[in-house]
C-alpha cells in the first residue's frame, strides 16, 4: 500500500485510524512506515502511533523497539504522553520502557530551557487585513500556518503565526500558563505589528482550540490594545465561570468577535455559554455553528474566514 505523496499528514492519520478500526493493523503499520519517508519531521507522532498498534497486536518488544529506534534518531516525547497512554500501560513496569522515559525527560528539560516564543509571517503583506494567530495545543506555528495555506486565504490576508515558548513535546507547544502565554503573545504581536504599515490595515486576533481560548482571554484583559476584534475556531473552554471571573464587571462593549465551532465539537456546549456570556457583558459576538464539524478547522475555511472577517468589519 503506497502513500499518496500529496496526502496531508492529517489524512495519513485518519487512514491509519480507519485501518486499525477495521482490524487491519498490519496495513496500518505499513502505511505509517511509508509515512516516515513522506513526513520525516513527524517521526515522533508516527513512532508513537506504531508503538500503540504493536501493543494492540500484543507485540510488546516491537513496541519498545519502535520507541527506542525513534529516540536513537533524535526523536523524543513528553514523558507524560507515554505514561498516560493506555495502550502503552502494560510497558510501565519494564526496565526498557523506564529507560525510554528517562531519556525523554532529559530531552524535554533541555528543550524547555532553550524554548522561546517565535513568529512566522505569511500571506500578502499588501492585504488590507492582518491576522495574528495562535496555534492549537500540541502544535506549532509552522504546522498551524500550513493549515491556512489555501492560495485564496494567503492572497486575502497577512498572517503572523505566534508560537508559544511552553514546550508540550518535541517541536510542539501549548498555552497552559496564562502569564507566559500573555508575555509570548504580546511580545510577538508587537514584532508583527511593527512589520507593516498599520494605518493601512485592520488587525484581527485569531486562534484555534486552546489558541482560540487564549486569544479571547487576552483581549478581555486588554493585553492587545490595538486589537478589538477576535476570531476563535473551536475554542477549548471547559469552565465559563472562570472566564466570567477573569473580567468581572468590566465593560467589554468595545470587543467584537466571531466564534466558529461545530455541533460535534466536544467543547460545543461550553462554547455556546461563553458566547452568551460575552453578549451579556456587551460584546458584539457572533456564533457560527457548522453542522457535523468536530474539533477541527472547517472544510470551507476560506469561505468561513471571509464571512467572519466581513462580520467583524
Amino acid at each position: 500500500m503506497k502513500t499518496n505523496r500529496q496526502q496531508s499528514f492529517t489524512g495519513l492519520q485518519r487512514e491509519a485510524v480507519a485501518l486499525v478500526e477495521n482490524k487491519q493493523c498490519d496495513a496500518a503499520l505499513e502505511l505509517l512506515e511509508e509515512g516516515k519517508v513522506q513526513y520525516p519531521e513527524r517521526l515522533d507522532r508516527i513512532g508513537h502511533w506504531k508503538a500503540g498498534i504493536y501493543m494492540l497486536l500484543g507485540k510488546k518488544d516491537r513496541a519498545v523497539t519502535e520507541l527506542q529506534q525513534e529516540l536513537d534518531q533524535g526523536v523524543w516525547w513528553n514523558p507524560s504522553l507515554l505514561e498516560q497512554d493506555e495502550e502503552l500501560a502494560p510497558l510501565q513496569g519494564s526496565e526498557e520502557f523506564q529507560r525510554i522515559l528517562s531519556q525523554c525527560a532529559e530531552r524535554f528539560e533541555e528543550a524547555d530551557r532553550a524554548a522561546s516564543a517565535e513568529l512566522e509571517t505569511t500571506g500578502n503583506p499588501e492585504a488590507d487585513v492582518a491576522i495574528v494567530a495562535l496555534h492549537w495545543k500540541g502544535s506549532n506555528a509552522a504546522d498551524f500556518a500550513a493549515q491556512w495555506s489555501d492560495p485564496v486565504i494567503l492572497e486575502r490576508y497577512f498572517f503572523g503565526f505566534v508560537q508559544s515558548s511552553q514546550v508540550f513535546s518535541k517541536d510542539i507547544y501549548h498555552w497552559d500558563d496564562p502569564d507566559t502565554a500573555a508575555a509570548d503573545v504580546t511580545s510577538m504581536y508587537q514584532r508583527f505589528y511593527q512589520s507593516f504599515p498599520t494605518e493601512k490595515k485592520r488587525i484581527l486576533a485569531a486562534g484555534a482550540s486552546q489558541g482560540g481560548k487564549t486569544i479571547i482571554e487576552l483581549l478581555l484583559q486588554n493585553k492587545l490594545p490595538e486589537v478589538e476584534s477576535f476570531l476563535a475556531f473551536v475554542p477549548s473552554f471547559t469552565d465559563v465561570d472562570k472566564l466570567a471571573a477573569l473580567f468581572g464587571d468590566q465593560d467589554v462593549s468595545d470587543v467584537k468577535g466571531c466564534v466558529i465551532t461545530g455541533d460535534e465539537d466536544p467543547f460545543y456546549e461550553e462554547t455556546k455559554k461563553v458566547v452568551e456570556l460575552l453578549q451579556s457583558k456587551g460584546a458584539d459576538c457572533r456564533l457560527m455553528v457548522i453542522e457535523g464539524m468536530g474539533h477541527s478547522l472547517p472544510d470551507e475555511l476560506a469561505e468561513n474566514l471571509q464571512e467572519a472577517v466581513d462580520y467583524l468589519e
